[in-house]
């Protein structure tokens, strides 16, 4: 059993004086009172730090996001590059999207979720007033050398006032397709009224210096008597992004500055196509089967058209086709990118039930087509 100690002569009990917990509460005191500011500067400091950072990155996205479309401006026959050069806006077309890679083989990217109003030529019925006012666009159907519709959508980027921002110099930027409605890319935008531009606009003269466009020639159209726009090679962007510390009510700004070389600028020639390619001969279709003896692929082979590395040269592709064999609609299957060879071959992975014959077209960089090939005979998928 144990026994309780009592404190007796020359024993101490254990436990603190009170003298010492107050030297002890002292010193913690202090030690608080010399980390606590050191913390809050830090904390300061990292957020001062992320209110740059967002500001940045929305300033960066911003940038990224016009480059990526405006340098593929042009190169397509027939349509102007630039159609407004503003101050507060740019607009111009470029075969940016396509919902279909056989009609469509050039466009950057690929969606079969869009309509056509946003992956063709904008349509002369549904013209609209271009971005912070000026002209009404198109006024001209423009299709291709074929004499299609041509696959260059019009995009708009553009910025406007901000209302719910509180400041008068806060914009937001939005991007148009054609007719479709207006999309907001991003907001808390810059534009101090000292600045009084989104975008400038330089000339590339055939040295391949170029020279500013004077602020008090803007805006420019693609239907000005003098055409000036069409001599226009670099876009400049001037893009601020803003953040505002509801802390503190403190404002953060950082700013890019990008220049977009517009490579397909001064292209409005017809491209040196020439006719319509010759078509390819000799396709044949064969079924074949797995062990179990059903159908998982018929394999189409065919030779190339005497344009495709000899004759006019200018072969890009081939598609791949198919109808019933009663039929006279073609459907496309597929295509296969045209490389000099003399012969061709393209497995269809998804035959459907039915008897079809298969076909086989040369497609050119107009791109014009030539008339289809077909099968001597047909495939037959039970």
């Amino acid at each position: 059993m144990a026994r309780a100690i009592r404190g007796g002569r020359g024993q101490r009990a254990s436990g603190f004086t009170l003298m010492e917990m107050l030297v002890a509460m002292t010193l913690t005191m202090l030690v608080f009172a010399i980390t606590i500011p050191f913390f809050r500067a830090q904390t300061r400091a990292m957020g001062a730090g992320a209110n740059r950072s967002d500001a940045l990155q929305n300033a960066r996205y911003a940038q990224a996001t016009i480059d990526r479309e405006l340098r593929r401006a042009g190169g397509v026959f027939g349509q102007p590059v630039i159609v407004q050069a503003a101050p507060f806006s740019v607009t111009f077309n470029a075969d940016l999207y396509t919902r279909d890679t056989i009609t469509d083989p050039n466009a950057a990217f690929f969606s079969a979720t869009l309509d056509t109003l946003a992956t063709e030529s904008f349509q002369i019925g549904l013209a609209k007033a271009l971005p912070t006012g000026g002209r009404t666009y198109p006024t001209a159907t423009y299709t291709d050398s074929n004499g299609t519709r041509s696959p260059a959508e019009t995009i708009s980027f553009f910025v406007v006032k901000d209302a719910s921002a509180g400041r008068n110099d806060i914009y937001a930027l939005y991007r148009r397709v054609n007719a479709k409605d207006s999309t907001l890319v991003t907001s808390n935008l810059w534009i101090p009224a000292d600045t009084g531009y989104f975008f400038r606009y330089y000339r590339v003269a055939a040295s391949g210096g170029i020279t500013q466009v004077a602020s008090s020639s803007l805006p420019l159209y693609w239907d000005d008597a003098a055409r000036t726009i069409d001599s226009l090679g670099v876009v400049e962007m001037r893009i601020a992004g803003w953040y505002h510390n509801p802390v503190d009510s403190t404002d953060v700004f950082r700013t890019v500055y990008q220049r977009t070389r517009i490579d397909n600028g001064l292209t409005l020639a017809l491209r040196p196509c020439g006719a319509a390619p010759g078509n390819p001969s000799n396709v044949t279709g064969a079924r074949v089967n797995n062990a179990n003896g059903d159908p998982v692929q018929v394999n189409v082979a065919w030779t190339a058209s005497a344009d495709d590395g000899t004759g006019e040269k200018d072969v890009t592709a081939y598609a791949i086709l198919r109808k019933p064999f009663a039929g006279t609609a073609w459907s496309a299957v597929g295509n296969v990118p045209a490389r000099g060879a003399g012969t061709y071959s393209f497995a269809d992975y998804a035959p459907v039930r039915g008897t079809w014959v298969y076909g086989v077209a040369a497609i050119d960089c107009g791109p014009s087509w030539s008339g289809t090939a077909s099968q001597a005979s047909s495939v037959t998928i039970p």
